[in-house]
């Protein structure tokens, strides 16, 4: 599978808009499959592990199937036009967010409203404002702050002098649109709306710091296993190809805090940012959702010599040859030059 893809199109109206649309016609917030084929114990959708797409996989006594979804539509007539199988293409899109879907389950809210499924914690939320207002009252040094300054953030948020600015910034700006003082708070909301949906990114971000551990890890594991050619040939190869995916990141994170760097234009267009950051959250969400046994498993590692990190190692190289193959890389140097 290919991972070196462009960043999706953040034009509003695109797939999350016609997903919304496909989840009202089913008059459904949940998976209510009304075929008894559904009805089984351990009946679940996910993505097949040999063929990346999305299955199926149901008991039936003592025989365990798995049917892709475009079989199971075909076999058991539910066309694009039942009730069922509209749940079906739902659930293409769904198993993007999630991993596993049992019927009855809820539908993703990235699909259902295009709001997030998933939460931040509260310093996301402080970071996210604080970032803003940065970008409000900095504005010739918005576009060369260094996107992981996260103590200058967190200490701006405690800061009155800061606080000040931005509200006699919010006061200029609502005086400069015919508006007066008294929609301060109005355009404040406004702020506050945007750093919700930026919480989410920097959520992120701080979960793209658990993976570039796991590339510290294995590079420990270099040289606690420099002597042994085969551990450290392996090593070399896992090295290899984790070094295309991870570069990916920092990008899609440059896209986001460029774009939220002018933040009087932010303000212009709500609506539009708020669909342009969840694009992105969607986009990194989907790459980190790959990521997360394996920050599970490294998590666990001691950094010493021993079965369990020639394990981790061996485990990460069938990880990686599987989701990000050398060509995977190949692809994106050769899409840069």
């Amino acid at each position: 599978m290919n991972d070196a893809a462009p960043p999706p199109s953040t034009e509003p109206g695109g797939d999350e808009a016609a997903d919304e649309a496909l989840a009202s016609k089913s008059r459904s917030t949940h998976f209510d499959f009304q075929h008894r084929l559904f009805q089984g114990r351990g009946t679940h959708f996910a993505i097949s592990p040999a063929t990346d797409e999305p299955v199926l996989n149901l008991s039936m006594g003592d025989l365990n199937a798995t049917l892709t979804i475009p079989t199971l539509a075909n076999e058991f007539n539910l066309g694009p036009d039942t009730h069922d199988g509209r749940l079906l293409r739902i659930i293409t899109k769904s198993l993007r967010f999630v991993k596993i879907i049992r019927p009855g389950d809820s539908i993703p809210s990235e699909i259902l409203d295009g709001t997030s499924s998933w939460m931040v914690e509260p310093h996301h939320q402080t970071t996210a404002i604080s970032r803003l207002s940065f970008y409000l009252v900095n504005r010739a040094e918005a576009h060369t702050f260094e996107a992981n300054e996260f103590q200058i953030l967190s200490k701006m948020a405690n800061d009155e002098e800061t606080k000040n600015k931005v509200s006699d910034t919010l006061v200029e700006i609502a005086r400069g649109a015919g508006k007066g003082r008294e929609t301060k708070e109005a355009i404040f909301e406004l702020l506050e709306q945007v750093a919700r949906e930026l919480a989410y990114i920097e959520a992120l971000r701080e979960r793209y710091g658990k993976i570039k551990m796991i590339e510290k890890k294995i590079a420990e594991a270099g040289k606690l296993y420099r002597r042994e050619r085969a551990v450290s040939d392996d090593v070399s190869r896992i090295q290899a190809l984790i070094k295309g995916p991870l570069s990916e990141f920092p990008s899609i994170f440059k896209m986001v805090y460029t774009q939220m760097a002018d933040v009087r234009m932010v303000l212009r267009s709500v609506p539009a940012q708020v669909q342009f950051i969840r694009t992105m959250r969607d986009e990194l969400s989907v790459r980190f959702m790959k990521w997360e046994e394996m920050i599970q498993l490294w998590e666990m590692i001691p950094p010493e010599r021993g079965e369990m990190i020639e394990r981790a190692l061996r485990l990460t190289y069938r990880f990686m040859a599987r989701h990000f193959p050398q060509r995977s890389e190949w692809s994106l140097t050769i899409a840069k030059t």
